[in-house]
């Protein structure tokens, strides 16, 4: 009778361990896994393939691969260098897999709550916020915010043109732009209510505004980067009476200070205007190099006058430069660290600017 209890009682202990590692409590959420991956888009055999990674990385909550940037980037290494190493996958099947993983991080990282802290009125801006000020007869003007109390938007008398020390802003209604950093940009219509000249520093009083126009929400995460690079310009001639593009034979070099998948801001030196397109020719690492057709969208004045600083939209880029440049913004591969981009260096592994024959800002 003892040995029958205690193989009962060992049978029970068999039976619980079983449940418990491989079901019960533990058992995979096939039904919630599969459904969110099919509505993000993926395909079933895609699905198969993440649910795999998923249970590798053991994560508590597989389904959270399709939303959370802390397990996502957990994933896509062992993901993407599995996806590489696989000889019967097609080369098209491989971009195209890395492309929906990288969308997916993507979109894990807009959904995280900072980017949805939008503003409803202009109290709720912050001393050193810089704004673009513009009137219909003065024209366009930088601005920073200096103080927000109860009454006024304090800011400083708009800068930026010839003569501006001089000119009266009171009574004047203006146009106010601003960027805020992980949000989008505002745009305020608003009247100047005083105007302090006779400080050290004049200061202007605006009327606050609770009508904001909330534009250009930004769609891809820009990171700063210390990176050498060249470019030609794109020159257009007439050929046969056909308006025809050519790629200038000369080389000019320029640094890029921030980069995102969209686009990139560089100094350069001040022969571009906006509207101009280039060709842009960098490298990430010595492995990875980018080669993008841009254009450009805004030119900035530097303290140096033989420099500026031009806001570059890409507008002809393919999906592995496109894919590695999103590899190298999320830091997948440990191609940036943290400590270098502190000391605004560029990234470990590309060429010296002294050895590409490119100057050194």
């Amino acid at each position: 009778m003892r040995i029958i209890i205690i193989a009962s009682a060992l049978f029970i202990i068999i039976i619980f361990i079983t449940l418990k590692f491989r079901g019960w409590k533990n058992r995979f959420p096939w039904y919630e896994f599969y459904s969110k991956g099919k509505k993000e888009g993926f395909t079933f055999n895609e699905i198969s393939f993440l649910r795999k990674i998923s249970v590798q990385n053991k994560l508590e909550k597989p389904q959270s691969i399709f939303w959370s940037t802390r397990q996502l980037d957990r994933c896509l290494k062992p993901a993407i260098q599995k996806i590489n190493v696989d000889d019967d996958m097609d080369p098209d099947d491989k971009l195209s897999r890395i492309t929906k993983l990288l969308s997916l991080r993507t979109k894990a990282e807009f959904s995280l709550p900072k980017y949805q802290k939008r503003i409803r009125d202009t109290t709720a801006l912050l001393p050193k916020q810089k704004l673009i000020i513009r009137e219909k007869e003065y024209g366009a003007f930088f601005s920073w915010v200096i103080e927000i109390n109860r009454k006024n938007l304090v800011v400083t008398q708009p800068a930026g043109q010839k003569g501006w020390e001089t000119l009266n802003w009171v009574s004047k209604k203006i146009d106010v732009y601003f960027w805020r950093k992980d949000d989008a940009g505002y745009e305020i219509e608003t009247k100047v209510q005083d105007q302090i000249t006779h400080e050290e520093y004049p200061l202007l009083y605006l009327a606050h505004s609770s009508h904001l126009k909330r534009v250009q929400k930004r769609k891809s995460i820009r990171i700063e980067t210390y990176i050498p690079t060249q470019f030609n310009t794109i020159v257009y001639s007439t050929v046969d009476g056909v308006n025809k593009a050519f790629l200038s034979k000369r080389f000019h070099t320029g640094r890029i200070i921030d980069l995102s998948e969209g686009g990139c801001c560089m100094l350069a030196g001040s022969l571009l205007k906006k509207n101009d397109k280039i060709k842009l020719d960098f490298l990430l690492t010595e492995e990875k190099r980018i080669v993008a057709i841009g254009i450009i969208v805004n030119v900035l004045k530097t303290g140096d006058e033989r420099v500026k600083k031009y806001n570059v939209m890409f507008v002809k880029i393919d999906r592995m430069a496109r894919n590695n440049i999103l590899l190298y913004v999320y830091n997948i591969f440990g191609e940036r660290t943290d400590e270098e981009l502190k000391r605004g260096r560029k990234v470990e592994g590309a060429t010296p600017a002294s050895k590409k024959g490119l100057p050194a800002y």
